[in-house]
């Protein structure tokens, strides 16, 4: 990962959420993120945090494929669906593409807990990578 990338991976929102990168490859992008303070008032992880950790990954994994910072890449579909839930400690999502084409990625992101390995949510994310405008 590039130091420019490295920063652009810690900051906003993901820095909001709490998100730490485990790994980042053009195979597998992995990262785990606290339940604390991404949670919805009954204290279970907030579907909008799980869905953001979702594209997050897929966001990265796409632009390290395309080849950023030369090309961007934005989510253009997300499907997620939530099987559990989390009420404590941290899930972990590792995202794996299915195909990267040149214009169009679609990329796999399941999260889990990080402790249990139980299943919490599945996402796919269509993304659209571009040539950066001057």
């Amino acid at each position: 990962m590039t130091k420019e990338m490295s920063v652009a991976v810690t900051d906003g929102l993901v820095a909001k959420l709490g998100i730490e990168m485990e790994e980042v490859t053009a195979q597998r992008v992995s990262a785990v993120m606290p339940v604390a303070g991404n949670t919805q008032p009954d204290g279970f992880l907030h579907g909008g945090a799980t869905c953001s950790l979702i594209e997050t990954l897929a966001s990265i994994g796409a632009a390290v494929v395309a080849g950023w910072p030369e090309k961007v890449v934005m989510g253009q579909a997300q499907s997620t669906s939530f099987l559990s839930t989390a009420t404590s400690g941290s899930v972990r999502g590792v995202a794996t593409p299915i195909r990267t084409g040149r214009t169009t990625h679609l990329w796999n992101v399941d999260v889990t807990d990080a402790e249990t390995g139980k299943i919490v949510a599945s996402g796919r994310v269509t993304m659209a990578v571009r040539e950066r405008r001057s």
